[in-house]
């Protein structure tokens, strides 16, 4: 059993007698200083090993973000926990290899600094494990543990994070059941009137709560500019910001192999609008714990400081264009009922404001939906920089698409 230190995995790879530090993307980490104090221990080694880089402070346990803002900082004090390696000297080792893989590790990093071989005890049980993780994550405010089994798999304990967020909408079909909920869409607040989307929850709902919810929020139903589309490929129905739930998430993370993960950030007036994309967190296998009618919906219960005060959500690397608020142009929403279901097509053109190349300044949208087909839901995007010629594709597409029996919402 070992700590789990909080940062980011960091791959070091010694070739040839140069010496890279790199992230799971193969982002490249500046710390001379590291590299230095590698070339001491690695001077007879070749290899690929995994550690975990992050930033140390004596008086204060440390996250991934404090590792974000330090990490530029040559006066900061980064150090990387090495705890696997994949390949030393020109051989490849198994996962299940621990035992020589632990006596590599702690001969070559054994007198590291700030590069070292993170510690582990042997425990004997499940009581053992415990009480361990109990005074780590507990008294002394660790994120974790991780347990390695001698031959076998390795486990990461962690407490579970939680959440109070505003539902702003759900979707209907639990079981094939359209009576019942089946997913909802949830958010916190983060200004005047703004919500930053965090995700999908699905899981924590008796039977009973997803009849009496479904039923309480098509009473509290609202119009919405910004389409949010649910696991089920459905656009979510989207409610007034009335209803809080506490939810509970083993993990919570910013970016993914893909890079930062953007959600969108929603204005309530009577009805939501988009404002624009931003940095925002996926919350792994999320399950609601319960509504909680003791909150309101104010910065202080609901805000988005419950993120922050685990995560980061700064991206240094994303800068938003300079944009005004994106402008609906055309508008129309086509409706169509066969033997009781509706069948549903809507058509968009924005005008996206946004002065910079790397966008369209027109974007034409159709979301097309039937409840009958195996794909119910169809999409359809193009982008032009002339209003005409996007003007043209709207009204092309509807005369294409809209014939007997549909009629205009």
């Amino acid at each position: 059993l070992s700590t789990k230190v909080d940062g980011q995995i960091c791959f070091i790879i010694k070739k040839n007698n140069s010496i890279n530090l790199v992230n799971h993307n193969s982002t490249p980490f500046d710390r001379k200083e590291l590299i230095n104090e590698l070339s001491e221990s690695l001077k007879k080694h070749e290899g690929v090993y995994v550690g975990e880089i992050y930033f140390h402070s004596d008086n204060k346990r440390t996250r991934t973000y404090d590792l974000k803002k330090e990490i530029k900082d040559p006066k900061s004090d980064i150090r990387i926990a090495v705890f696997d390696l994949l390949e030393h000297n020109n051989k490849e080792f198994n996962e299940n290899d621990w035992s020589n893989k632990k006596s590599l590790l702690k001969s070559i990093f054994s007198t590291g600094k700030n590069v070292f071989f993170l510690d582990e005890i042997e425990l004997k049980n499940k009581k053992e494990i415990e009480d361990e993780f109990k005074i780590r994550a507990d008294d002394q405010n660790e994120e974790g543990v991780v347990v390695r089994g001698e031959s076998g798999p390795v486990f990461k304990i962690k407490e579970y994070l939680s959440f109070d967020l505003v539902i702003l909408g759900y979707v209907n079909g639990y079981q094939n059941n359209s009576l019942l909920l089946k997913e909802i869409l949830v958010g916190v607040k983060n200004g005047k009137d703004t919500f930053l989307v965090i995700g999908i929850v699905v899981n924590g709902f008796s039977v009973e709560d997803r009849e009496k919810f479904s039923k309480a929020f098509d009473k509290i139903k609202v119009d919405s500019d910004a389409l949010e589309i649910s696991n089920s490929k459905i656009p979510f129905t989207m409610i007034e910001p009335k209803y809080i739930v506490e939810i509970e998430s083993t993990d919570i993370m910013n970016s993914t192999s893909s890079g930062v993960i953007k959600r969108n950030i929603l204005k309530y007036d009577k009805k939501y609008v988009l404002e624009k994309s931003s940095p925002s967190v996926s919350l792994t296998t999320p399950v609601i714990i319960k509504f909680r009618d003791d909150k309101k919906v104010n910065d202080n219960d609901v805000g988005i400081n419950q993120i922050e005060r685990v995560i980061n959500l700064e991206d240094d690397n994303y800068k938003e264009a300079d944009k005004k608020p994106s402008k609906t142009l055309k508008k129309e929403i086509y409706v169509k009922e066969v033997k009781g279901l509706k069948m549903v097509k809507k058509f968009f053109v924005w005008e996206t404001n946004v002065q910079s190349d790397e966008y369209p300044k027109y974007v034409f949208y159709k979301v097309d939906y039937s409840p009958s087909r195996v794909n119910k839901l169809n999409r359809d995007i193009k982008v032009s920089n002339d209003k005409k010629q996007i003007l043209n594709i709207f009204k092309d597409s509807i005369e294409s698409d809209i014939k007997k029996g549909w009629n205009k919402y």
